[in-house]
């Protein structure tokens, strides 16, 4: 009786869409695994150019903050030459620190 079950044509019919089933299910699983390692990988470079780009923003930050004191220090302090004050009172430095950012940040 047996191997009359496996001649009929409807079991091996039927045994086959299940076989076929269960061989689409194990590929939809790897695909998944797949799919999470490439999703996985994504998030781990997209948070490595965040860092390194917010590196970057604050040492850029630093810099201008750094230059933009060094001018307002040379502008408030009397020439070496031991002659008169270039600013000569508190309007006068605010216009030149008002330049100098103008300038700084290309604003006109």
């Amino acid at each position: 009786m047996e191997q009359e079950r496996h001649h009929d044509p409807v079991v091996v019919a039927i045994e086959r869409v299940l076989e076929a089933e269960r061989a689409a299910e194990t590929r939809l699983q790897d695909c998944r695994q797949q799919a999470d390692a490439l999703v996985t990988a994504a998030r781990e470079r997209a948070a490595a150019i965040i860092r390194r780009a917010d590196a970057r923003i604050t040492n850029l930050h630093t810099a201008y903050l750094n230059k933009v004191s060094t001018e307002i220090a040379q502008l408030s302090d009397p020439p070496a030459s031991g002659g008169e004050v270039g600013v000569r009172d508190d309007a006068e430095l605010a216009a030149a620190v008002q330049r100098l950012a103008a300038k700084l940040t290309g604003a006109t």
